[in-house]
């Protein structure tokens, strides 16, 4: 037995709702057109869907002139992206609208803290062992410019080699990451009050590690020179280490910050 199809024929205005149609329409339109109901199911990875609007209303796939229509926001929702209307310029944003903008920053994400000074026990722990923890305040370079988001960390060695290092899990989530490394003058957190710090032009070095893969290398990085890894590949990456190191005889303040991650 066939299904009888259900038609109506109306006259629509066609301004454009999130929820009515794919089909962006840059001005209103009035014109006569028969649409069918014809019980149109929506599957998606293989998962049937029951497309609503935003107020939890059922919205039923319509054709009018061979065309299938169906509803943004339920299929956006059920996708995992964003809808967004923009009625000034009578578009819709189906996912990121600003792609510049990013999708997570690293210090949102739970970290663990690696003490890897192993060569002086004295400089294990304690107040003048080594230090690391998010920032929650404000850190000044030596050019000025105040950073208020990312990790600052300090580093006290006398007799070898020092680090401290980070692991922080990605879960092969992003494919890029910005960030920058700064040695600054003054640092005022809820914890750490600190000014006119590595005023001695103390040098540090930064290792950057994508599982184990080395992403970004560099060393003698001082104060007058605040650096910047842009558009780092992080596409599979499981876990992402940072590892800030000084020499021999040194004590260095350091500040990740400004670390953007994007999909």
């Amino acid at each position: 037995m066939f299904k009888t199809k259900k038609s109506r024929t109306i006259l629509i205005t066609v301004a454009l709702i999130l929820t009515l149609s794919v089909t962006v329409f840059a001005k209103q339109i009035s014109e006569q057109a028969e649409i069918f109901y014809n019980n149109i199911k929506i599957y998606i990875d293989g998962a049937e869907i029951v497309p609503k609007d935003a107020n939890g209303n059922v919205v039923e796939p319509f054709t009018m002139n061979g065309t299938t229509y169906l509803p943004v926001r339920a299929i956006s929702n059920a996708l995992g992206k964003d809808v967004e209307w923009d009625g000034a310029t009578q578009s819709v944003y189906i996912g990121k609208k600003d792609q510049t903008k990013p999708d997570n920053y690293l210090d949102r994400i739970q970290y663990s803290y690696l003490n890897t000074n192993t060569r002086d026990e004295n400089l294990q722990s304690g107040p003048f062992g080594n230090k690391f923890e998010r920032i929650i305040g404000i850190v000044t370079d030596y050019q000025g410019k105040d950073y208020t988001n990312g990790y600052v960390m300090y580093m006290r060695n006398y007799s070898g080699d020092s680090s401290v290092k980070i692991e922080i899990p990605l879960n092969s989530q992003y494919k890029k990451l910005n960030g920058k490394l700064v040695m600054p003058k003054e640092i005022k957190t809820e914890t750490i009050q600190e000014t006119e710090i590595n005023k001695d032009n103390q040098l540090c070095t930064l290792t950057i590690y994508g599982d184990s893969r080395k992403l970004f290398y560099l060393n003698n990085i001082m104060p007058s020179m605040p650096i910047d890894f842009n558009s780092l590949d992080v596409t599979g990456v499981n876990t992402i280490s940072f590892e800030i190191s000084s020499s021999q005889d040194s004590r260095v303040w350091a500040a990740l910050t400004d670390l953007a991650l994007y999909k």
